[in-house]
């Protein structure tokens, strides 16, 4: 037998409430990327007589300046400005070098197949340390064997070896009627998977062998606009086991007893799940106005553990039976006078015109209000989120702990490099975009989450808060990925680097 390992309550990193930091560095991250992300594209192209006139009369104001105004923006153009480009040198340089060779548009039609474009084949990466690095190949297909039909394929090996593949298959207007059906088939063979202490960010490795099968249908509510409500049924064959570290291994704990938790166990686990939804959003992954909203709540059967190697006390066998709900509300606010957020073709070749030639002395005249105004607030989106989630057990302590939720950088708390369960999690998200290139989006967010162990009792000593900054990749109807700096305070850095959106 491994010995037990010691386990000790982790301290959470108090909350950050430095938002005036924020602001700060907002901006100043907001015009680096302005200026240094920007393509060189046409920078060899002779302006037209008007910006030379322009470029002569803003010199010779430069020449003006009073000697009070020169010392006051001393110290940004020969400190901060240097250590601020050093620090976004690492996400500025493949942008610069993407906006230049179109990397984008490119690499979008050279992964396109089909007469209509409908096919898409492409790797994806997630570098990340150790055995945790990915590569994956994604083929994505529309109207496949019909019309308004949609597959996906995807494969993941990681570096020490392990895999999992999905197929993902959903079929709008079925014989001619409102519904929508959707099917999906997963495996994963994952030897350094993990499970979470409640309350905690105690993890524990354990092997994971998994597969599941969902397949769900949709209909639109009638005489209700933008209501759809869904049915789901998912069946998962869990298959879980001792890892190859041994000293990992957990064999006692005052509130998580691993033969109740289905731990180093095989369970089948049966869900049904019932979703009402509200979407008058104006594209799907670049949303820039309306409002989304989600109820979810189901029902899972679990069945009793079976193959633990492991020599535990016994205990009455409890029920692991659980129902949990979940609220999301988001909502998209479109700054400015521009009629839509995502940039044509023509308007990207423009902003990289105007920005190829951008520097400092620029960015210090645009504290002009009027300039200000323009730059800040249009054709810029406010993006808002707030989710709950629940999980109630039939009996307590019997839940799985694959159904304890999670909070981590995908619920978001994109600060965070660890994990953390809770029978009961809230989140609140705040997001400033505005777009740099026709297919990429410049981010800075703000958010905060509480945790408890019930959903009616929240204590302030449970807040978390991150914020950072970084660009997602899209196009209007699909999420290729997005990569982001998040931090908790002043605690600690976050690289997140995936292929799933914000609000998942």
């Amino acid at each position: 037998m491994a010995k037990t390992p010691i386990i000790e309550n982790i301290k959470n990193s108090p909350v950050d409430r430095s938002i005036g930091f924020h602001i700060v560095i907002f901006l100043l991250v907001f015009l680096s990327l302005n200026a240094q992300a920007s393509s060189n594209e046409d920078s060899l192209v002779s302006p037209p007589e008007s910006e030379e006139l322009e470029k002569k009369v803003s010199t010779q104001e430069l020449a003006d300046r009073p000697v009070w105004l020169e010392a006051l923006i001393w110290p940004f153009s020969h400190i901060f400005q240097p250590i601020l480009s050093a620090a976004v040198f690492p996400i500025v340089t493949p942008l610069r070098y993407a906006f230049s060779n179109r990397v984008v548009d490119k690499g979008i039609n050279l992964a396109s197949f089909g007469k209509e474009k409908n096919i898409l084949i492409y790797p994806t990466f997630n570098l990340k340390p150790g055995s945790t690095t990915e590569m994956a190949l994604i083929y994505r297909h529309r109207n496949l064997f019909f019309d308004l039909n949609y597959l996906v394929l995807s494969f993941s090996l990681y570096a020490n070896g392990d895999w999992d593949s999905n197929v993902r298959y959903s079929k709008n207007n079925i014989f001619k009627t409102d519904f929508m059906s959707s099917s999906r088939i997963g495996i994963q063979r994952d030897r350094n998977s993990s499970f979470v202490i409640p309350n905690t960010t105690e993890s524990f490795t354990q092997t994971d062998s998994s597969f599941y099968i969902e397949s769900g249908l949709t209909h639109v509510l009638p005489h209700a606009k933008n209501w759809n409500a869904s049915l789901s049924f998912n069946l998962r064959f869990a298959n879980a086991d001792l890892p190859d570290v041994y000293d990992s291994i957990l064999t006692d704990h005052p509130s998580f007893y691993v033969r109740d938790r289905g731990v180093y166990q095989d369970f089948v686990e049966k869900r049904i799940h019932f979703s009402l939804q509200f979407d008058n959003t104006d594209a799907p992954f670049v949303p820039s106005k309306g409002s989304r909203v989600i109820w979810n709540i189901g029902y899972s059967w679990v069945s009793d553990y079976s193959n633990l190697h492991l020599d535990l006390p016994w205990r009455k066998e409890k029920s692991h039976d659980y129902y949990y709900t979940e609220f999301v509300y988001q909502h998209y606010f479109l700054l400015g006078k521009s009629v839509q957020y995502m940039l044509s073709m023509a308007e990207a070749r423009e902003v990289r015109r105007r920005t190829s030639g951008f520097s400092w002395d620029d960015a210090v005249r645009l504290w002009n209000p009027e300039q200000m105004k323009e730059l800040l607030l249009d054709r810029k989106v406010i993006a808002l989120q707030f989710r709950f989630r629940n999980l109630t057990e039939v009996e307590e302590g019997g839940a799985p702990f694959s159904a304890i939720p999670n909070l981590n950088s995908r619920f978001p708390l994109r600060g965070y490099t660890t994990s953390l369960t809770a029978f009961s999690l809230m989140g609140l998200s705040l997001e400033y975009r505005w777009p740099i290139d026709r297919y990429i989006d410049g981010v800075f967010f703000n958010e905060y989450a509480l945790f408890s162990d019930k959903f009616y009792s929240w204590k302030t000593k449970n807040l978390r808060n991150s914020w950072g900054f970084g660009v997602r990749v899209r196009s209007p109807d699909m999420f290729f990925f997005r990569t982001q700096i998040g931090f908790h305070g002043l605690h600690g850095i976050a690289l997140v680097l995936t292929v799933s959106s914000e609000f998942m």
